[in-house]
């Protein structure tokens, strides 16, 4: 039998009794068990549901199979737990999980999340935040089997949550108006500066950067005469590991990354990350110990699981398409750089052709907007610069060129939008307001 839960709108009058239980029985922060609101701002001719909702518990739980670090065990009734010792707070889970259930504790540096009380409920006692609900709108239950949840705003990922959710989508229920605690005016205003995932994840942004310029460079050696003394990418791939520790809200637990490598992309890119340093760092001491071309097919390697670490995350099809991915970014550095330049004149079209196909891009913010029209307009500046085949005009283009190859990765970043219900209920409510 699973464990999980089950959850009624019709009787939730958003209390958060069940929120403030979960703090209280088990010293997590606040906002472990969060209290979702569909038209938050009670809006007239729309209903107002709220949804208690904590970790979903599920049957092939992405964030068990994410984690690098092995931090989170299955017990045999289902139980997802997390185990903050085992912890490096890479917050790899929260990007997989459509439900937003593990949180990262910026005080501690690791996860926290429902282990749906696990020790209560195997003494026959229901969870702290079930016992708490005045109404009865949350329950304890065991099935066998938990069917799709079938409701438009939840997100149906194929990973089996064990929740039953009723009247979720049903205009029956008490009249509700929120608060005001869940009202973020913030997102309304303007957007200024540097977009938040930027300014949160600029050391990935670097790791990825230093990744793809040393293997870019371990590439053409392997399949061209250019020679590139070895101590650049070595230089260049350490700093990046050095860079992705920072990352980190454990540092002291970052030698755990390489434990889970049989399933979490995470762990197979810093494993891949780690053996081109090690190829690099033998060609500096010893050139020519290590055949050019292994070093540039691990260096090939090494940008493909880049990108499998956002592509089982975000599976869109405008994100695999996208020329901000490491692989193209280093293919289409290494074009650069080869004779005759057929190869670069097809990649900067496919380019073209992503930067077209991602116009909603300059519906975002100021910065992403500038961002996109700096991207879109280096392309044909780089082939202007190239006709006059002077030096001057030649070293303009490869500023220009690497400069829209830096852009175009950190929209990448700005376009990565991992399914999470926040968002999808969001997206339901005004597709559902406009209609």
């Amino acid at each position: 039998m699973r464990r999980g839960f089950a959850f009624d709108a019709s009787l939730c009058v958003g209390c958060r009794a069940c929120s403030a239980a979960c703090l209280l029985e088990n010293g997590l922060q606040a906002g472990t068990r969060t209290i979702l609101t569909w038209n938050d701002r009670a809006l007239p001719l729309m209903r107002v549901i709220s949804l208690s909702l904590a970790c979903s518990h599920c049957e092939e739980p992405a964030c068990a199979e994410g984690c690098p670090a092995k931090a989170y065990t299955v017990e045999g009734s289902g139980v997802v737990i997390h185990h903050a010792d085992r912890c490096m707070g890479c917050g790899y889970c929260t990007w997989r999980c459509p439900y937003d259930a593990p949180k990262i504790n910026e005080a501690k540096g690791y996860i926290e999340k429902c282990h749906l009380c696990y020790e209560r409920t195997e003494e026959g006692i229901d969870p702290a935040c079930v016992t708490a609900c005045p109404t009865g709108a949350l329950r304890f239950t065991e099935q066998e089997k938990f069917e799709p949840v079938g409701i438009g705003w939840f997100p149906e990922t194929g990973i089996g949550p064990s929740l039953i959710l009723k009247e979720a989508d049903s205009l029956k229920g008490p009249v509700i108006i929120p608060s005001g605690e869940a009202d973020n005016t913030e997102e309304e205003l303007p957007q200024v500066g540097l977009p938040e995932r930027i300014r949160k994840e600029w050391s990935l942004i670097l790791f990825s950067l230093l990744l793809i310029s040393a293997s870019a460079m371990m590439i053409i050696t392997g399949f061209t005469d250019t020679l590139i003394p070895a101590l650049i990418p070595l230089l260049l791939l350490t700093a990046a590991m050095a860079v992705s520790v920072a990352h980190l809200g454990v540092p002291g637990k970052a030698w755990r990354a390489v434990i889970n490598i049989t399933s979490s992309p995470l762990s197979q890119e810093i494993v891949l990350t780690g053996l081109l340093t090690l190829i690099a760092l033998l060609n500096w001491i010893s050139p020519g110990l290590i055949p050019p071309g292994v070093g540039a097919i691990s260096a090939l390697l090494a940008l493909i699981s880049v990108d499998r670490v956002f592509f089982a995350a975000d599976r869109s099809l405008t994100l695999k398409l996208h020329s901000g991915q490491a692989f193209f970014a280093g293919i289409y550095a290494v074009s650069w750089f080869l004779e005759p330049g057929t190869l670069f004149l097809v990649f900067s079209m496919l380019a073209a052709i992503s930067v077209v196909m991602r116009y909603r891009t300059a519906e975002g913010p100021p910065f992403v907007r500038n961002l996109y029209y700096f991207r879109a307009l280096v392309l044909p500046v780089v082939f202007m610069l190239l006709y006059p085949e002077s030096p001057v005009a030649d070293g303009a283009a490869v500023v220009l060129f690497l400069a829209g190859v830096v852009a175009d990765r950190l929209l990448f970043y700005c376009d990565f939008n991992p399914v999470n219900i926040r968002n999808t209920i969001k997206e339901h409510f005004a597709n559902e307001r406009e209609r």
